[in-house]
């Protein structure tokens, strides 16, 4: 592979004889790592709302959809478009996002830099990386957040290199206009190109109005939306659990973006970091050097910057949004500014080992999150199982907040139900409601979900005491309840206790 360093951005007439393969080759073993035992982790929290949301009436998906009022609807209306039914069949959509996402990173490569082998090393770049892979094995939107970013730069760089046509002025607007009804977080693309305008607006002013047009018709869906919603009675913004960063966070949010974080540092992982913060360090000098020569290279760096610098402002000063899945808005503006530092390396061989370091470590580190088990957050599907292989017919579930419920009722059997109650019900943060069961209830299933939310690890969170004070109500329950515990379970973000309660909920339904 060559990574010859190039200033003339032009598509080769033809591409050599191993690209093909070399293709196909990254594109298996990309689909591969999405879709090897992709029903095998249990669902989490989150993608139990997905589920939810599919499963219902068209109407009752958009006021499900609103009463959160985090989301927009565009990746779960595609999501109904496929078969329900098992986690497999949840997941899909986003891994097969996933897989488009690859190869139009080998496609928008090749035709900003007419280099081949430089878009068989993005494209590998891409199919290892660890955030991407994960985020196209769960039921959330990201992958096709990352889809439809790229595909909103790749226009707008066409639109930037005065390649205004009909037909790209079309795709962009409607890019933007799918982006900003995926995630609210794809109005950081048009906020990284009006600072990049900021510098070059003189020789643009023209291209610039018809870019206010355009993203004003792209904004449009949106708007309705919002303005839909805002006329909601409720609308609840579930962002609290998000903690204000620090400055070391950037750094976490590049090495997660990069070669992936789990919260350690095996020395396994050392050389693919290194070569990662070389790739990308140079990539980031030498684009905002030549950023007069080099606007494609100026814009991947506002778009990196931009998103980046503002989330951590905001989080800083007003309310916290700083969340590495939210950032994968830039994952390819991380990628693409390592290519360009791979560009810039003089020695061909040099310039391969850091390409293959930055690919061959993500993929080890992604291989090993699978053969742990720590690619599955939370076990539901294991803490049902052990409720249902010991129940009694006058057993009770208790749980913190609905939400639990809702995970817990999808694997549990429908005459493994029990009565049920939480501690949680819109009453003043830690202040619990009054538990009321529907009949008697001798012994309680008390399901206790992980409070340790790191807005940087995607898998499984580290361990917890489930008797330590936290933001939760569960600890204090149990603790009152600690001599009555008859069995303790821990599994992967989810711990059960079977606690028998006495005389404490007998008069139920009286």
């Amino acid at each position: 592979m060559s990574f010859q360093r190039t200033h003339t951005i032009r598509v080769m007439s033809r591409p050599p004889r191993y690209y093909l393969a070399g293709t196909c080759l990254v594109l298996v073993v990309g689909f591969a790592l999405r879709v090897w035992n992709l029903g095998r982790a249990s669902l989490w929290t989150d993608e139990f709302y997905s589920d939810l949301w599919i499963k219902a009436s068209l109407g009752d998906f958009v006021n499900l959809l609103q009463e959160i009022g985090l989301h927009v609807p565009l990746h779960y209306l595609l999501m109904r478009l496929f078969p329900v039914g098992s986690e497999t069949m949840l997941r899909l959509p986003s891994a097969l996002e996933g897989l488009i996402g690859i190869a139009l990173v080998i496609g928008v490569a090749v035709r900003l830099y007419g280099n081949y082998d430089l878009a068989l090393g993005i494209g590998a770049l891409t199919a290892v990386n660890p955030l991407h892979v994960w985020y196209s094995r769960t039921a959330r939107p990201y992958a096709l957040l990352f889809l439809l970013a790229l595909l909103s730069s790749y226009f707008f760089l066409e639109l930037l290199k005065g390649n205004r046509s009909r037909l790209n002025w079309a795709g962009f607007t409607l890019a933007n206009m799918a982006l900003y009804m995926t995630h609210y977080f794809g109005i950081m693309l048009p906020l990284a190109q009006y600072v990049l305008f900021a510098f070059i607006v003189r020789g643009y002013r023209g291209f610039f109005r018809r870019w206010i047009v355009s993203q004003v018709v792209a904004g449009i869906p949106l708007l309705v939306w919002l303005i839909v919603m805002m006329r909601r009675d409720v609308v609840a913004v579930g962002i609290g659990w998000i903690p204000r960063p620090g400055l070391d966070d950037i750094g976490i949010t590049l090495w997660n973006m990069t070669v992936g974080y789990d919260g350690s540092l095996p020395w396994t992982i050392v050389p693919g970091l290194i070569a990662a913060g070389i790739s990308l360090g140079m990539g980031i000098v030498y684009t905002v050097r030549s950023r007069r020569s080099d606007r494609v290279g100026f814009y991947w760096f506002w778009l990196l910057a931009a998103p980046l610098l503002v989330t951590f402002l905001l989080s800083i000063f007003w309310k916290p949004a700083y969340v590495d899945r939210y950032f994968i808005v830039f994952l390819p503006a991380v990628l693409f500014l390592m290519l360009h530092g791979w560009q810039h390396v003089t020695n061909r061989t040099a310039a391969l080992a850091l390409a293959l370091a930055v690919i061959i470590v993500p993929l080890v580190v992604t291989v090993v999150m699978f053969e742990r088990g720590f690619d599955e957050r939370e076990n539901w599907r294991a803490a049902a199982q052990t409720i249902e292989g010991a129940r009694q017919s006058d057993d009770g579930l208790l749980v913190e907040s609905p939400q639990e419920l809702m995970a817990l009722f999808y694997y549990l059997d429908s005459d493994s139900k029990h009565d049920f109650a939480w501690l949680f019900d819109g009453v003043e943060k830690n202040e619990q409601s009054a538990i009321v069961y529907d009949a008697p209830v001798r012994r309680v299933w008390a399901v206790y979900r992980n409070p340790i939310d790191d807005g940087h690890r995607q898998g499984i969170m580290p361990d917890f005491d489930p008797f330590e004070d936290s933001s939760s109500m569960m600890p204090n329950w149990l603790n009152a309840h600690r001599d009555q515990i008859m069995l303790q379970k821990n599994f992967a973000g989810v711990k059960v206790f079977l606690v028998d309660t006495g005389s404490e909920f007998l008069g139920a339904g009286d």
